[in-house]
């Protein structure tokens, strides 16, 4: 009988080390998968995808927790193996992975688009050279509008943090600027390019009944025929040459820790940019995407005053 007791006791020690092993030899082929480049970049491609949508609501602020959140909803979209999120580990480890790839496509994104200001490029050609870095996938107005929206953003933030060393101030400043301008804008322009906002402003709404709307620089521009992409607008850390840079411009790392700042303290005076006198500065030269943030939130704030229900103010939204 005691023999048949400690030949038990084995068998169960001999069953719990094995499980013991064979979950550790688990694990580390979840964490070799996550590790791997083919990995990365298939999740380099999905994630683009998803701050390339038109319908997102904030590009830093919780955007990698609600990002965490939509893949563990989707495993089957971003491939990721369901025994990754049973584990704390493994699971800090993906969320790190996703952080460093979201920091890097904010960065490869803002880049694109100042290569597009500086060369005065079609919106949609920027949209279409970036859905194919995202495997090709499919772009439409609302797309564009969103680049649109983006490339604007970026145009005042170039401005106000006086950042030209792709695209020079008379290339950033174009009159359709005018309506987002404050008066501290206002003022650094007319000093350093010596034109005269008010005079500009009349004529631009004078005009703008008879305004061709195909002209250059318009971001809004829809061509007749589907556009060509431009080849040299192709920037290789999109991986549109089959590699994918995965580390991120330091220079464009939003700060996560205070991504809000305090920019919705801005008076009419003030676009934050400390182009007044005694006031801070809510807006850097790394801060561009809390900046897009910022305005997104006041785009949707305008919206939800004017929405007669909830229901009108996500069909607004979602447009």
């Amino acid at each position: 009988t005691g023999d048949l007791f400690l030949m038990l006791v084995d068998m169960k020690a001999s069953l719990v080390k094995y499980e013991l092993s064979n979950q550790t030899h688990q694990l580390q082929a979840l964490q070799d998968i996550l590790s791997s480049k083919d990995f990365e970049l298939g999740l380099h491609n999905c994630l683009l995808a998803c701050l390339l949508s038109p319908n997102l609501t904030a590009y830093v602020t919780d955007t990698q927790r609600h990002i965490m959140d939509f893949i563990f909803e989707h495993l089957d979209v971003f491939k990721i193996p369901a025994g990754v999120f049973d584990d704390v580990e493994l699971r800090g480890s993906l969320g790190r992975i996703v952080t460093k790839l979201l920091a890097t496509i904010r960065s490869q994104l803002k880049s694109q688009l100042t290569i597009s200001i500086a060369k005065k490029t079609c919106i949609i050609n920027v949209s279409k050279v970036l859905a194919c870095s995202s495997s090709g996938m499919e772009v439409d107005a609302a797309h564009w509008n969103r680049m649109a929206f983006l490339r604007r953003c970026l145009h005042l933030f170039l401005i106000g943090t006086s950042d030209h060393k792709v695209a020079t101030l008379d290339i950033c400043f174009t009159p359709r600027l005018i309506p987002n301008l404050k008066s501290d804008m206002h003022k650094k322009l007319e000093q350093e390019l010596h034109i005269n906002i008010s005079d500009m402003e009349w004529t631009l709404f004078k005009d703008n009944a008879n305004e061709d709307d195909t002209s250059e620089g318009n971001d809004n521009w829809e061509p007749l025929t589907e556009p060509s992409i431009d080849l040299d607008l192709r920037d290789p850390s999109l991986g549109l040459d089959d590699s994918v840079a995965v580390d991120a411009d330091t220079d464009d790392t939003p700060d996560l820790e205070n991504p809000g700042s305090d920019a919705d303290e801005l008076d009419e005076m003030d676009l934050g940019f400390r182009l007044v006198s005694g006031k801070a500065a809510h807006c850097n030269g790394n801060k561009f995407w809390n900046y897009v943030d910022y305005m997104l939130n006041l785009l949707h704030e305008s919206v939800r005053k004017d929405a007669a229900s909830k229901e009108d103010f996500e069909k607004t939204i979602s447009r």
